[in-house]
């Protein structure tokens, strides 16, 4: 029984997204009580009839050099990165728990994170933030890590032309800088997906200064939705399957280049940002990658497909964790588990 667990972060004290420091030690225990926990290319290339887990981790935040790394290391634990490598930071090594256990600095110095929204926030307003790891603080950590790839950027973009609602002040969300990098009242929203999931959706030029210029009054969203189909000709473009295809493909090969430069390694893992990806994408993906992840929840088993491998979030509270480890961790608990997941029972 083969299980990959995946989480984000490991914050200091109270988890925003993800687990706290004290979760993950208990999470970590746990796991180790209940399988061997092995390397992550072990687990997918090498046959065992015991019960085996790898950890991994999703972006590359900089909590999981600080935080995660001195914990995984004191414990003797093997993990890897899905690394989003347009993110990374050139240089500079931040202060760990290492460095606290060592007097070397006091806790409250270490690196305290914001949230994952404000870290996607930071990064796409200014192409940088202190929020996620740098080149040299990855390659401290191969005592411990193994590196695979999650893609360049991690962008959430629109899939189609279809406006869902429209920005009023209150609702903002950081992909709609992706295609006005000042929004304003009125600003329409589309549904998304990750960039690596299909084809892109681009507004025109014509669409936003319509909605920037229409007069904010009583219903306006509604009565700006009937105006638009009324009176809108160019909604935008929506690029061609080839397009898409050949875009993502660069994305997923370029980021596959730059960690292996930058790492002095072989990639051969990669996880889908946001877990979204479409038969398109997979077949793309499939050409670059051997082993490819979703966010989907099962084992891993010979019969498995290496190109749609399941994961299972560990979740951010001990009572989360504690029913996750223990559903995966045995037969009866995983039947139980697909009777109940449609109430999202674990």
């Amino acid at each position: 029984m083969n299980v990959v667990f995946f989480l984000h972060r490991v914050y200091p004290e109270r988890g925003k997204d993800d687990l706290n420091l004290k979760n993950f030690i208990r999470a970590l225990k746990l796991i180790k009580s209940r399988f061997r926990i092995v390397p992550l290319d072990a687990l997918v290339e090498e046959g065992s009839n015991e019960r085996r887990a790898a950890i991994t981790f999703d972006d590359g935040y900089t909590d999981n050099f600080v935080y995660a790394y001195p914990i995984l290391k004191k414990l003797g634990i093997p993990a890897h990165i899905f690394i989003t490598s347009g993110r990374i930071l050139e240089g500079g090594v931040r202060r760990n728990l290492e460095d606290y256990w060592n007097g070397k600095v006091s806790f409250k110095e270490l690196f305290k994170p914001k949230s994952m929204f404000d870290g996607h926030l930071e990064f796409v307003k200014y192409s940088k933030s202190q929020e996620f790891l740098s080149w040299e603080e990855l390659d401290r950590m191969r005592d411990v890590f193994s590196f695979g790839a999650h893609g360049e950027f991690h962008f959430s973009i629109p899939q189609s032309g279809e406006i869902i609602d429209f920005y009023d002040g209150r609702n903002f969300h950081w992909n709609v800088l992706l295609y006005s990098k000042e929004p304003f009242i009125g600003l329409p929203k589309f549904r998304t997906r990750s960039s690596l999931y299909g084809r892109k959706f681009e507004p025109s030029k014509e669409l936003l200064e319509f909605c920037r210029e229409f007069k904010k009054e009583g219903n306006w969203k509604e009565e700006l939705k009937k105006r638009i189909e009324r009176e809108v000709k160019n909604l935008g473009r929506l690029e061609s399957e080839n397009e898409a295809r050949e875009r993502i493909r660069r994305e997923l090969t370029y980021s596959k280049e730059e960690i292996e430069r930058n790492l002095s390694t072989r990639v051969s893992t990669f996880s889908w940002p946001f877990g979204h990806y479409s038969k398109l994408s997979k077949e793309v993906a499939s050409d670059v990658y051997k082993f490819i992840f979703t966010t989907k929840r099962g084992f891993f088993s010979k019969e498995t497909d290496i190109k749609e491998i399941p994961r299972v979030p560990l979740g951010k509270d001990i009572f989360t964790i504690l029913g996750r480890i223990l559903t995966f961790s045995t037969g009866v608990g995983f039947k139980i588990y697909k009777t109940f997941r449609r109430n999202k029972a674990v």
